[in-house]
Parts: structure tokens; sequence; C-alpha cells
């Protein structure tokens, strides 16, 4: 019963598939004649307008620039900050292993394949 149904169903579909595709598309509208041209406007100084306006995009790219520049500026010294810390950081880390392993100045914590640590030359 159902293999019926499946076939009629898809029959249909295909049947509706195949007159939709066969069918004219509606008819466009075509654009009629062009219309009367305008009045031309009134002429002005070109001259200031032009230079107010490029010396107005001048600015925004010199405010720009300088904004661009403090940026960089700032990302720079919060890398350079982070270096700084960083490498405090390590030399704390080796002092603490010295001290904790009992080396003395000069020498540093080796740790063997076994986990023993011993302190070693530099």
């Amino acid at each position: 019963m159902k293999m019926k149904t499946s076939l009629i169903v898809g029959a249909f579909s295909l049947a509706l598939f195949i007159a939709g595709c066969t069918t004219a598309p509606a008819a466009v509208p075509e654009a009629g004649p062009a219309g009367p041209q305008g009045a031309t406007g009134a002429t002005g100084d070109p001259g200031q307008d032009a230079d107010r306006h490029r010396t107005e995009e001048e600015k925004r790219a010199d405010d720009q620039r300088r904004a661009d520049e403090l940026k960089r500026g700032d990302d720079q010294k919060r890398a350079d900050d982070l270096k700084r810390g960083d490498d405090q950081r390590r030399a704390d880390e080796k002092v603490k292993e010295r001290q904790d392993a009992g080396c003395a100045a000069g020498e540093h914590v080796f740790t063997n394949s076994d986990g023993r640590k011993t302190c070693v030359k530099d």
C-alpha cells in the first residue's frame, strides 16, 4: 500500500515539475520613450569648494595617521613590558632553582634522566 502511494506522489511531483519548466515566462513590460531633459542648474565657484574639501580630507588623514601612530606606540610598549616581565620571571625561576638545589653562583640545576637534580657549571 505504501509503495503505491509513494509512486503516485512521485509521478504527480514529476508532472508538476515538467509542466512548470515548459511554461512560457511572464511577459516583461518594456520601457517607454525617454522624457524631456531637465533644466540646467546654476554654476558656482568650483575652486573654493574643492579646496576646502581637499583640506578637510587632508586633516582627516593626518588625524587618522596620528591615531595609528599612537596605537602602534601603545602596542609596542605593552609588548616590551610583557617581554620584560617574562625575562624577569625566568631569571627569578633560575635563582629559585639554584637556591632549592643549593647550587652556588655560576652553577645551575640539571635534572638527570632518573629525575635526580644536580648542580653543574654554567
